[in-house]
C-alpha cells in the first residue's frame, strides 16, 4: 500500500470514528476501485470493527435498507465507565473547583478576589491614607483619593507640570510621611523635563494635602544628569521605621551611570524627609562620591519597601533581558548592574563580567526569564496567616503576583499565584484587616484578595505531633514535587529506589544535617527528628517503597 492510499484511509477512518459517515459515500466514489478497497481495509483496521463495517454497504451509508444489519450503536463512555470519585493519595488534597486555581495550588480555597475599582486610567502607584481612603497615582500625571466605603473618586489638584504620554514619562511612585495623620505630607516621584530641551530623568517631590488639593509643593532632589531615553526612571520610595527617606533612581538606559559615584542615576538614595543628606550615609566624606547616596549598581527599581519587623529594606528592579531581581538593600554595597548581570542584551549579547565579582552583591532572588517585577509587598496580616513574612511581588509581563517563602536570610519557594487578576500587577499593599489590594494596568482595575471573616483558619498543627504527609505538603513539597532541577521528585521509583539502597538510617542523617545543596531539616527549622523520618518514609511510600536497612 502507497503512502497516499494509507493517508486517504487513515482521514476516513478518523472521520468514521468521529460519527462522520454521511461523507463517506462520496470520498468512497472519488476513488479507483483497487485504492477504494485497500481504503476500505485501511478503514476496518482503524476502527476496529471488521465484522461490523464489513456488513455495511460502502455506497449506502451504515445503515442502508435491505442490504444486511444496521450498526449497533456504541455505548457512551459514561455508560462504559460510571463517574466513580477519585481515591485520593494518603496527604493529597482534595480537589480544588473555584475561581483561584493559583490560591488553590497553595491551600487556600476559601479566598476571594473582588473588582473594588475599575476604569482608572494608567495606575501606577496607591497608599492607604487609613482604613476607608486609598492615594492613588495614574500614570498621565493624575493624583485621586478613592473611599473605599461608596467608592466614590475625587481628583486632587495642585500636581506640578508633568510630561507623560511616552514611554515611563509620567507620574510613578507615591508614599505617606510617616506622620502622615497629623502632617498630611505626600512624597511622590516623577519624570521631568530638561528646561528647554528634550532629554528627562527622575525627579522627588512633596506636598501636603487639603482638602481636594495639594499644596506646598517643591521638588526635593532631580536625579542629574539629563537623559535622551523616556524609560528606566525607577522612582520607588520607602521610609524605614527611624524616618529616612529612601528613593531609588533608574539608569535611564545609560547602564554604565550605575557605577558612577558622582552621578544619581542607577542608586539607592537616602535623605531626611525635608531633602538633607543624613550625616551617618555611607559616601558622605568620600571623595567623588554623592553625599545621598546609600547604595549603587542597580537598573530599573520600580518597588521599594521597609520591612519592619525585619529591619530590611527591599527593592525589585527590571533586569534587562532576564535577570529580574529582588534585593537586599544595605548601605554603602555594589549592587553589581551592568558589571555582573543574570540577563542578557535584547541582541542575546552578554552583558559585562558574568554572573559574579569579586566585591559585587548577589540577588536574594532572581527571574530567568524575565517576570517584568515591579512592586513589592510584605505580607504580615491575620487573614493569610500562613504567609507571615512571605513577599509579594507583582509583575507586568508575567501578570501575576510572585509569592516568595521568605525565611531566615533565604528565599525558600516562590510560588506564583492571582494569575486570575489577567493584568499587569502595578502595586501590591497589604490593609490592616489583612486582605490584600492589587493595583492592576489592564482595564484600570483595583482587586481585593481576601476570606471571609468568618471562616475557619487553618491552625497550625503541633509540632512534633504532625502526620509525615503534613510534614510532606508544608514543607518538602517546594522542593520535591514542584520539577525542582537535580531535586529528587517524588513518585519517580528509579530514584527513589537509588535512594532507598543506601539505608533508611543514611537517608535520615542526610534530611537531618543536610546534604549537597540541601540545607539542613530541608528548611523546616521546627520539625523534629521524628517528624523528618516520617516525611523520608512518607516519599518512599509514595514510590511504593519501604524503608530498607543499610546493605
Amino acid at each position: 500500500m502507497n503512502k497516499k492510499t494509507f493517508l486517504a484511509g487513515l482521514a476516513m477512518g478518523m472521520a468514521l470514528t468521529a460519527g462522520a459517515w454521511a461523507i463517506y459515500p462520496r470520498v468512497h466514489s472519488m476513488l479507483p476501485t483497487p485504492v477504494a478497497e485497500k481504503v476500505t481495509a485501511v478503514v476496518n483496521a482503524l476502527r476496529g470493527k471488521e465484522e461490523e463495517v464489513a456488513r455495511l454497504d460502502p455506497w449506502d451509508g451504515p445503515a442502508a435498507p435491505g442490504k444486511g444489519a444496521a450498526a449497533k450503536p456504541r455505548k457512551t463512555d459514561e455508560a462504559e465507565k460510571p463517574n466513580k470519585p477519585k481515591q485520593l493519595k494518603p496527604g493529597e488534597p482534595t480537589p480544588y473547583h473555584g475561581k483561584l486555581p493559583t490560591l488553590g495550588a497553595v491551600n487556600i480555597r476559601d479566598a476571594q478576589l473582588d473588582v473594588v475599582m475599575k476604569g482608572l486610567r494608567k495606575p501606577w502607584s496607591m497608599e492607604f491614607m487609613g482604613s476607608d481612603h486609598l492615594l492613588i497615582a495614574e500614570q498621565d500625571g493624575a493624583l485621586k483619593r478613592l473611599d473605599l466605603r461608596d467608592h466614590s473618586l475625587m481628583v486632587l489638584d495642585g500636581l506640578p507640570d508633568i510630561p507623560a504620554g511616552k514611554g515611563q514619562l509620567g507620574l510613578l511612585d507615591i508614599a505617606l510621611h510617616p506622620d502622615f495623620a497629623n502632617n498630611r505630607r505626600i512624597y511622590f516621584s516623577h519624570s521631568i523635563r530638561e528646561p528647554g530641551g528634550e532629554r528627562y530623568t527622575t525627579a522627588l517631590s512633596t506636598g501636603i494635602i487639603d482638602g481636594d488639593e495639594l499644596v506646598e509643593v517643591r521638588e526635593l532632589l532631580v536625579a542629574l544628569p539629563w537623559a535622551q531615553s523616556a524609560s528606566n526612571f525607577g522612582g520607588a520610595i520607602a521610609f524605614d521605621e527611624a524616618g529616612f527617606l529612601y528613593f531609588a533612581t533608574g539608569d535611564k538606559s545609560a547602564r554604565n551611570r550605575s557605577q558612577e559615584p558622582g552621578v544619581l542615576n542607577g542608586k539607592v538614595l537616602r535623605l531626611h524627609d525635608d531633602g538633607r543628606v543624613p550625616a551617618d550615609n555611607p559616601f558622605v566624606d568620600r571623595d567623588g562620591y554623592r553625599p545621598e547616596l546609600y547604595a549603587l549598581g542597580v537598573r530599573n527599581p520600580q518597588g521599594l519597601v521597609f520591612d519592619r519587623q525585619r529591619g530590611e529594606l527591599l527593592a525589585t528592579e527590571h533586569g534587562p533581558m532576564g535577570g529580574d531581581e529582588v534585593n537586599v538593600i544595605r548601605a554603602g554595597l555594589n549592587y553589581g548592574w551592568p558589571r555582573i548581570t543574570y540577563g542578557m542584551n535584547y541582541t542575546a549579547e552578554p552583558i559585562g563580567e558574568g554572573t559574579r565579582a569579586e566585591g559585587l552583591e548577589q540577588p536574594l532572588y532572581y527571574y530567568l526569564p524575565s517576570t517584568a517585577v515591579s512592586p513589592i509587598e510584605v505580607y504580615y496580616g491575620d487573614m493569610f496567616p500562613d504567609w507571615q513574612g512571605h513577599l509579594l511581588v507583582g509583575t507586568l509581563k508575567g501578570m501575576h503576583v510572585s509569592k516568595l517563602d521568605y525565611a531566615d536570610g533565604t528565599i525558600r519557594s516562590e510560588q506564583r499565584i492571582l494569575k486570575e487578576a489577567k493584568g499587569r500587577v502595578r502595586d501590591i499593599k497589604v490593609a490592616a484587616d489583612g486582605s490584600i489590594y492589587v493595583l492592576v494596568q489592564n482595564g484600570g482595575r483595583l482587586l481585593r484578595l481576601h476570606r471571609p471573616t468568618d471562616a475557619p483558619q487553618v491552625a497550625t498543627n503541633t509540632v512534633g505531633k504532625r502526620s509525615c504527609a503534613e510534614i510532606y505538603n508544608t514543607v518538602c513539597i517546594t522542593c520535591h514535587g514542584n520539577g525542582t532541577p537535580g531535586v529528587p521528585q517524588v513518585g519517580n521509583v528509579e530514584v527513589w529506589d537509588a535512594l532507598g539502597a543506601r539505608g533508611a538510617e543514611t537517608l535520615y542523617a542526610n534530611t537531618i544535617n543536610g546534604i549537597d545543596a540541601m540545607p539542613a531539616r530541608g528548611l523546616c527549622e521546627d520539625c523534629t527528628d521524628a517528624e523528618l523520618r516520617r516525611a523520608v518514609n512518607f516519599m518512599l511510600s509514595e514510590a511504593g517503597l519501604t524503608p530498607r536497612k543499610r546493605p
